[in-house]
């Protein structure tokens, strides 16, 4: 990545990664902040964003120093760590392309491998044009896509509450801060490759810090928004991509203008997925286009269940990653807050 990339530019690229299918599509909002209510997963919402910029500020502040996963961890959990970190994106690529197949065949009516295998030329070919490139791409792609939303959510907000039957929904953890952290943990994990490299041109710590809180600014504006509109029209909820189930409800048309948004969606979350697999495996153009062909292969797994499954999972996982640094700040904050005493 070149050093003339703006932190603008980054924050829009974070925010790219941040917006996957699973938000684009409304799934990941219902399970994990509107289960629980209005005001709570309002709250649940505001956390896991605040999390999530403190995570990814130190991420992008200590990225120069080398791999992070030890140095946060220790060599026991952060070999762990470090170790499941291709395996969970690999997995998550698989359901990415999986669930462009799904959204083709509803929407279009074509064979499932036929979306899978176009976003698998479209993330390749983006991986294979290199780091700066694709925060190029991302950057402009991240905010669009987080409008789209905001603004379903904010006309379904103006419209009001609507009648319709609650849905039955299988929250994410048992309690709403419980799922904030988890879905923060998770988001990061997923983050922790494509920060690494950004980060080893964030020079300044003001320069991360600023990238860090516009990216997740931006993207808790339109996840905080999205999940009020489907709040208020709790019909749509037990679709499997309720963001378009609440377009569709409001303007007739909006379902078919919402594919190229969720297709948008999973480009940008499968693209730096397959990306973070090839660094794990040398980053050569053979590891690219090896990882593409294994993730078509795999990605017959369901994507709605992988949301409630795999994604708590790796969350738990991200989760200890950011308890480790936020407890090394505690305790570096400890010692100079000590020092200061003493020199009283």
């Amino acid at each position: 990545m070149e050093q003339k990339t703006t932190a603008a530019g980054r924050a829009g690229a974070i925010v790219a990664c941040l917006i996957g299918a699973g938000f684009a599509s409304g799934q990941e909002v219902v399970q994990f902040f509107t289960a629980y209510g209005g005001a709570r997963g309002a709250a649940g919402a505001c956390l896991a964003c605040l999390v999530l910029a403190a995570a990814c500020t130190w991420m992008l502040q200590d990225a120069p120093e080398g791999p992070v996963f030890v140095r946060w961890c220790g060599r026991p959990a952060g070999t762990l760590l470090q170790g499941a970190a291709p395996v969970f994106l690999f997995g998550v690529y698989a359901v990415m392309l999986s669930g462009a197949g799904a959204l083709l065949h509803t929407a279009a009516g074509l064979l499932p491998w036929v979306g899978r295998t176009l976003m698998l030329a479209a993330t390749l070919a983006t991986v294979l044009a290199g780091l700066t490139r694709m925060t190029e791409v991302l950057g402009r792609l991240g905010p669009w896509i987080a409008v789209f939303v905001a603004v379903t959510g904010a006309a379904a907000l103006i419209r009001g509450p609507q009648p319709g039957a609650e849905v039955q929904i299988r929250p994410s953890a048992r309690s709403w801060w419980m799922a904030a952290l988890v879905y923060a943990g998770y988001n990061f994990y997923l983050l922790v490759p494509f920060l690494q490299a950004m980060g080893q041109t964030v020079t300044e710590r003001t320069s991360a810090r600023r990238t860090a809180w516009a990216a997740c600014g931006m993207f808790g504006a339109a996840l905080l928004v999205l999940h009020g509109g489907l709040t208020a029209n709790p019909a749509v909820t037990g679709s499997s991509a309720p963001a378009v189930a609440l377009a569709g409800d409001l303007w007739p048309w909006a379902a078919w203008a919402a594919l190229p948004v969720l297709l948008a969606g999973v480009y940008t979350t499968a693209a730096p997925l397959l990306f973070g697999v090839c660094q794990r495996l040398g980053g050569s153009r053979k590891a690219a286009a090896g990882t593409a062909l294994a993730g078509w292969l795999c990605s017959a797994l369901p994507f709605q269940t992988l949301v409630g499954g795999l994604f708590p999972v790796i969350g738990w996982f991200g989760l200890a990653m950011i308890a480790c640094r936020a407890a090394a700040a505690i305790g570096k904050w400890g010692k100079q807050t000590a020092g200061q005493r003493k020199r009283t």
